[in-house]
């Protein structure tokens, strides 16, 4: 081998090395980007749940309404204003199923706040949004059911054994 075609093969494997290292780097970059992103919606959406009026129609949700309202008249056939207020607790369960589905937000920290929750809410709720479906001709909050089916799959006691939550066993 002639000694200018050695200098060319390392020139060249010192390239790739570079350039294998530059993109690494890149992606991690553009990760650390993204999930700095994501901070401000998810303590939008934390700071959401924990509002009275949130807390109190999902309290609602969970002991009342299907005793006090017909499912078969769907999500449209509660009157105002408990309908807007319903709307704003289906809204946001959509929303954050948008997001996990679309992948702007990593379904584990979703379920493993919310998943029980989110569970509970979808099973009261399935039977006004299926008649809504039924109604509106749509897939009405699909995204809020795909969200219950990941957190009915993934229960959160699951996903903060898999992140490595610590229990306190001193009693």
């Amino acid at each position: 081998m002639d000694l200018s075609l050695a200098i060319n093969l390392i020139s060249l494997l010192i390239s790739l090395v570079a350039l294998a290292i530059s993109a690494y780097l890149a992606h991690r970059q553009a990760s650390a980007a993204h999930g700095a992103n994501l901070i401000p919606v998810i303590f939008n959406s934390f700071r959401e749940w924990r509002q009275p009026d949130f807390v109190r129609t999902q309290q609602y949700i969970l002991a009342s309404l299907t005793v006090d309202h017909d499912a078969n008249l769907g999500l449209s056939g509660i009157p105002e204003p408990l309908q807007s207020q319903i709307d704003k607790v289906v809204i946001f369960y959509d929303d954050l199923g948008k997001l996990v589905a679309y992948r702007a937000l990593d379904w584990k920290i979703v379920i493993g706040t919310f998943g029980v929750t989110i569970v509970r809410v979808w099973t009261v709720l399935k039977p006004f949004i299926y008649r809504e479906r039924e109604l509106r001709g749509t897939r009405h909050m699909a995204c809020f059911e795909d969200l219950a089916c990941r957190a009915k799959e993934n229960p959160p006691v699951e996903i903060h054994k898999k992140i490595g939550l610590r229990v306190d066993r001193s009693r």
